[in-house]
């Protein structure tokens, strides 16, 4: 399809980008702009903003930006034609779309068309007489119609009947061995899967690249499961099973729950849990934490309770951890996989074990001991040490002093619940000029020059980012507030903001502005805290002053007895507030 660029540019004048994207999800004005939770990112607080005046929406956090058709491409994951069609209908534009000439079709889709084939006719054996032992033996793992439609669970029978099937319905045997369905260099048709059932296996979009197939009970005639061969589709270290499927749960659910399997993902699906994925038995390769890191979820790891399961797990939480993905995981005392829990204790008790989660530190904590020898001197060190950088590195201040309480306990050794590491907003502290008192400013400038303060620490140290998200939160001025986001934005992607860099991502003039005030900022690093807590002070005292001002003036109006105690009371409290900030004491 092709669409005329003049209607193209003629529905981007007439779609109002606030109205658009309200259909959905919520907006709040704030002055001249719309905030939002952006979609696109696992975002708790409103990063997204949307100018009525440009027409456009931008995410402060992840980055995502575009105007309402853009938006609308990707949030419902479709093509830049289908999303202004969609445009124009909301708007009821008379949209005239013209067929364009066919695309080049897709190489591998006679491989794909060969799966599909395969799989079609695995569903059909399941149902038949031939597959009663195959069907038996699902019912008694409680699959039930939903799940074995879900995901194309098929059956595929005796090997004559297999190699007579695909003798009959591919003349060419290449396209067989290409997809791995046949032994490749034999002079006869050897089938790869047959007397067992079928699980399919899709890439990322959803293509069929493969299977995971197993056996029958009682057979115990090979291995328990048999993976399809690495093969033009099939790249193990590139798939995670269950993906595409997921993907389009897990935002909803605010998770995705990372197995070992196929089968712990489908005892997941049993009990109502849609959005589990396996990396199918293998280690967490570098291509799949990508695709993972992709959802933009937090991660619930759900590997077996062997040690072999526990192994995987320390390594997947080395590797995400330092992608920064977040994640907990599963800690039960029962060693059973969440098909066994449902089969055993039904949908309940695999909620439950799905929920029963700790820190990466604690079970590390846990772990570590069957690596370390805690009888020797020298091992106790080296475990100590490495559960030091794994409670810096991986739990939030405030989470640190009862761990290190538990690694006490373990090895003798006290640790303070220092923050990590600083990451900062230039290296280069020798060339920034010594540091001098601020200048006073009138009192009615007194927030903004605070809220100032409170940006030029956490350009300085990223620590500061928390503390302001804890304790201020949001700020007064509009072009402070931008900036906050932007900053935050920046740590998320470098260990050091660059100030150049960031200055060239800034799209508004005004927190250009204000950004290139704060670099001529004299070095305040040796005094930072004190800076960053006299200016939260200042800042919480001016939102305090105003809330009182607010109460004043209702009391003015207010003529009920019994509303004007209320608002006594209030201010009553609220000045107590206030003169507590007073007494605060600034190290």
């Amino acid at each position: 399809m092709r669409i005329p660029e003049a209607d193209v540019q003629a529905i981007k004048e007439k779609a109002d980008i606030v109205e658009i994207i309200s259909q959905y999800l919520p907006l709040e004005k704030q002055g001249k702009e719309y905030v939002g939770v952006c979609p696109f990112h696992d975002d708790h607080s409103p990063s997204m903003r949307v100018s009525p005046d440009k027409q456009i929406f931008k995410c402060f956090a992840c980055g995502a930006g575009g105007d309402a058709i853009g938006f609308v491409s990707k949030y419902e994951k479709i093509s830049f034609v289908d999303a202004v069609a969609k445009v124009a209908a909301k708007i009821h534009y008379p949209l005239q779309i013209k067929q364009a000439a066919p695309a080049a079709p897709n190489p591998n889709k006679p491989l794909y068309d060969a799966l599909d084939l395969f799989t079609a006719y695995g569903r059909y054996e399941l149902a038949s007489k031939d597959g009663q032992a195959a069907r038996n033996y699902l019912v008694s793992r409680k699959f039930n119609k939903q799940i074995l439609d879900t995901f194309q669970i098929g059956y595929a029978p005796s090997f004559n009947m297999v190699s007579e099937y695909l003798q009959a319905r591919f003349p060419d045997p290449t396209t067989l061995e290409k997809v791995g369905l046949i032994q490749v260099g034999t002079d006869r048709i050897v089938p790869c899967f047959h007397d067992r059932i079928l699980i399919p296996i899709h890439d990322a979009q959803g293509n069929p690249v493969g299977y995971t197939a197993r056996i029958v009970p009682p057979s115990t005639n090979g291995a328990k499961y048999v993976n399809t061969s690495n093969s033009v589709l099939y790249q193990k270290s590139n798939l995670i099973f269950n993906y595409h499927r997921a993907a389009k749960t897990a935002h909803k659910a605010g998770r995705v729950i990372l197995c070992e399997g196929a089968m712990d993902v489908l005892g997941l699906a049993k009990a109502g849990i849609p959005e589990g994925i396996a990396n199918l038995g293998t280690a967490c390769t570098d291509e799949q934490l990508d695709l993972i890191a992709r959802l933009r979820v937090p991660v619930v790891v759900f590997y077996d309770q062997d040690a072999a399961g526990q192994k995987a797990a320390y390594k997947f939480g080395r590797k995400a951890m330092a992608a920064g993905i977040r994640f907990s995981i599963v800690s039960q005392k029962e060693a059973k996989d969440p098909d066994d829990i449902f089969i055993q204790k039904g949908a309940e008790a695999v909620h439950q074990a799905v929920d029963n989660t700790v820190s990466f530190a604690q079970f590390c904590l846990d772990y570590l001991q069957t690596e370390y020898n805690l009888d020797n001197y020298e091992d106790k060190k080296q475990y100590a040490r490495e559960m030091e950088g794994i409670i810096r590195a991986s739990l939030e201040q405030f989470e640190q002093p009862v761990l290190f309480s538990k690694l006490q306990e373990l090895t003798g050794f006290s640790f303070e619940a220092n923050p990590a590491p600083r990451r900062s907003y230039s290296s280069k502290k020798s060339q920034m000029r010594p540091a001098v008192p601020l200048q006073t400013l009138p009192a009615s400038q007194g927030r903004l020059q605070a809220e100032k303060a409170v940006l030029w620490s956490m350009l300085n140290d990223e620590n500061y980012i928390r503390q302001y998200q804890n304790e201020v939160g949001v700020f007064a001025n509009e072009d402070c507030q931008k900036l906050a986001l932007y900053i935050q934005s920046a740590y998320q992607n470098h260990r050091q903001i660059d100030p150049v860099e960031l200055f060239s991502i800034i799209e508004e003039e005004s927190v250009r502005g204000l950004l290139a005030e704060l670099a001529e900022w004299p070095d305040y690093s040796e005094s930072t805290h004190g800076l960053f807590s006299e200016s939260v002070v200042k800042i919480k005292h001016e939102f305090i002053s105003h809330q009182i001002d607010e109460l004043n003036r209702k009391m003015k109006t207010v003529q009920n007895m019994s509303d004007m105690k209320t608002l006594m009371n209030q201010k009553r409290e609220l000045i107590a507030r206030r003169n507590s900030l007073k007494s605060r004491k600034v190290v």
